[in-house]
């Protein structure tokens, strides 16, 4: 009896520590560290020139072609493709969204829970998201925190995204801080899904 009580306390007490090791690390991010989630396979011709870009040499990465820390996060990938034509756009380009949809409790951006990993991109824009499951209410303060802290730091090194000034506009949308002419950061509510929030780095020509 002695012995059985003594192997059921040692089962108790290792079992925890089982639990703990099982446990994947949750990926951290902290912005302008967004997967790349398709792959490109360039067409030539007879002459070995290099066709322009469309829709049928694009596809979105297999999970097994990603990085090995998102690889353990992702659980799959969606991807849409659009060949834009002159009239569209003004010249002839793709348009592409891939998404990718996380494991719960994998990812981390700014100490909170991402869902979903959007990237929007084209020849004229681009724009990428993280979605968060926080509410913006309950994400607004530590993001704008985060992110001001974060562009202080790198505003002495070569390559910063925000090329001048850390303070971000608040307004009745969100919040934003301009990088650039061209664009910058923006938080704001998931439209259509008020319990999630939106982190994007976007620019547009």
């Amino acid at each position: 009896m002695k012995r059985f009580l003594f192997a059921l306390l040692l089962m108790t007490t290792l079992a925890p520590v089982g639990v703990v090791h099982a446990q994947a690390p949750v990926l951290q991010l902290s912005g302008g560290d967004f997967p790349d989630l398709t792959v490109h396979r360039p067409v030539f011709d007879e002459r070995n020139n290099q066709l322009a870009m469309a829709c049928d040499q694009m596809r979105a990465r297999r999970i097994d072609e990603l990085d090995p820390l998102w690889k353990r996060a992702m659980d799959r990938i969606h991807f849409d493709c659009e060949d834009l034509t002159e009239e569209d756009a003004g010249f002839s380009m793709v348009a592409t969204v891939a998404t990718g949809f996380l494991r719960p409790g994998m990812v981390q951006f700014a100490g909170l829970p991402v869902a979903e990993v959007r990237m929007m991109d084209s020849d004229l824009w681009s724009d990428h998201q993280y979605v968060l499951q926080k509410s913006y209410a309950e994400a607004r303060t530590k993001l704008r925190d985060f992110i001001q802290s974060r562009c202080q730091a790198q505003q002495e090194r070569d390559g910063a995204l925000v090329e001048r000034g850390c303070s971000l506009t608040e307004t009745d949308e969100g919040l934003y801080l301009e990088a650039s002419e061209l664009g910058g950061i923006w938080v704001h509510p998931e439209e259509g899904d008020p319990a999630r929030t939106v982190y994007a780095e976007a620019w547009s020509d």
